[in-house]
């Protein structure tokens, strides 16, 4: 951008005449609208800003593990010394990625960073490939999530290589091996695979919530040999031959105590790290620390600057965030579809979480309309085992009651109190000093839980986070 562009800069003055205008009038943070009025003054904005990194931009995308991977993969490239941005906020459609590109560039439209990275919802993955022209992009998997608005996790899947195609010759593609549909996806310029291979980490089969096993080639059923989250594992097809790509990024070894002790070793090229503890917790979280790895080693960091930024990570907003609520500490972890709700139920299970557990369900056009899913997430594992108490809140709280009677559950122990300050109150009454009380919680119950929180002090605002 050497040449004067009176229309690129009025855009994005606009943009943050928009946002300064949103906070002023406590509207919002100002993570859209910036860009819905940047993009009605010049539709190319977007595109114009993305040449101003001096690096390159890092997409990270996929169903389930955006935002955390997109905080690691921040903190790693803070640790190399590079001037780092992105959307931290987590809006992360076209006209949130325009707002957070605004946000960060001066009035002539340049960016003083050397990295944008930029987590993007599945289903606008392609059309911002063709916007940002990425240098790296991350895949992380493909899970059935909001059936209202993505429908069948094949057609996620499609929208993902679309993606991928997008891409220009010089990009490559970081994916997640032990995700059949996106090991398929390896038509990329050029493709880096990273993955779990610890077979102590083998939860013994695929759950209830994975959609089944389909080989992306020839449409027979897979087998697998391991199974650590999801439909992720080892596969391979009996009819065609098809396996797993074997990673260059390794996780060699998992191990999970409680909700923020995540020990793990990572093996690659030139070397590894190793073990370290991350405050995340299980399989699915081991993996995001793969991906920001792998991509990390495609931006040119090494292994010493990965540890670094490993160690020094903290939680992103809503992700194992701890917030404080009447003198107790409350832990938000988003579950907004069967596979995140699974895996951080077992996380739950798999060490001390304290005495009592909050959930909440909320069927806004964030969350998906559609809340079927919850007959797929394995409650029943509650019923003989986990905290004594269960708190049930949010919108369609009391059809999550009735999943949970059906799995076992019953008053007292079940307690239904669907407004977030009500839940809350329960949470604080029943926690354990010192030992935050998890919760998990769709989309917009997490934002209206911590907007609670953050009205009576316990926590920041998203968008003065991280």
């Amino acid at each position: 951008m050497t040449r004067a562009d009176p229309r690129m800069r009025l855009a994005v003055l606009g943009g943050k005449v928009t946002a300064w205008a949103s906070r002023g009038l406590r509207m919002g943070g100002g993570t859209t609208l910036p860009g819905d009025v940047a993009r009605t003054i010049d539709p190319r904005v977007l595109r114009k800003l993305a040449a101003s990194p001096r690096r390159g931009i890092v997409v990270v995308t996929g169903t389930n593990g955006k935002t955390t991977t997109s905080a690691l993969l921040r903190r790693i490239a803070a640790a190399a010394g590079w001037r780092i941005g992105g959307n931290q906020s987590g809006s992360n459609l076209i006209y949130g990625l325009t707002a957070a590109a605004i946000a960060q560039a001066d009035l002539r439209g340049q960016m003083d960073l050397d990295w944008l990275v930029l987590e993007v919802d599945e289903l606008s993955a392609a059309a911002a490939a063709r916007e940002v022209q990425p240098r790296i992009l991350v895949v992380l998997n493909a899970f059935r999530d909001q059936l209202d608005r993505s429908f069948e996790v094949d057609q996620v899947a499609a929208r993902l290589g679309e993606a991928v195609a997008a891409l220009p010759e010089t990009a490559v593609a970081v994916l997640n091996s032990d995700d059949p549909r996106i090991a398929a996806l390896d038509r990329a310029p050029k493709a880096s695979f990273f993955g779990i291979e610890d077979r102590e980490a083998d939860r013994g089969g695929l759950p209830e919530s994975a959609d089944r096993p389909v080989c992306p080639r020839c449409g027979g059923s897979l087998q697998f040999s391991a199974v650590y989250y999801g439909q992720c594992g080892d596969y391979r097809c009996p009819a065609c031959g098809w396996s797993r790509p074997s990673p260059a990024l390794r996780v060699t070894r998992v191990l999970t105590a409680g909700l923020d002790h995540l020990e793990l070793t990572l093996a690659g090229p030139g070397g590894g790290v190793g073990p370290l503890e991350v405050p995340l917790a299980g399989a699915h979280n081991a993996a995001n620390v793969a991906a920001a790895a792998a991509a990390a080693r495609e931006m040119g960091a090494d292994w010493d600057q990965i540890e670094r930024g490993l160690r020094e990570f903290r939680p992103a907003f809503g992700r194992s965030q701890v917030v404080r609520w009447r003198q107790r500490q409350v832990r938000l972890l988003l579950a907004k579809n069967p596979a995140g709700m699974q895996a951080s139920l077992e996380a739950v299970l798999s060490g001390d979480a304290g005495p009592v557990l909050g959930l909440a369900l909320n069927d806004g056009v964030a969350d998906g309309t559609d809340i079927s899913w919850i007959w797929d997430v394995e409650f029943e594992k509650l019923a003989d085992s986990g905290p004594r108490w269960i708190v049930v809140s949010g919108r369609r709280a009391a059809e999550l009651a009735l999943r949970l009677r059906y799995a076992g559950l019953a008053e007292p122990r079940l307690m239904v109190r669907p407004a977030p300050e009500q839940a809350l109150d329960e949470l604080a009454e029943r926690a354990a000093p010192g030992m935050p009380a998890p919760s998990l919680l769709t989309y917009t119950a997490m934002l209206a839980w911590h907007r609670a929180v953050v009205g009576a002090g316990g926590a920041e605002p998203f968008w003065a986070e991280g």
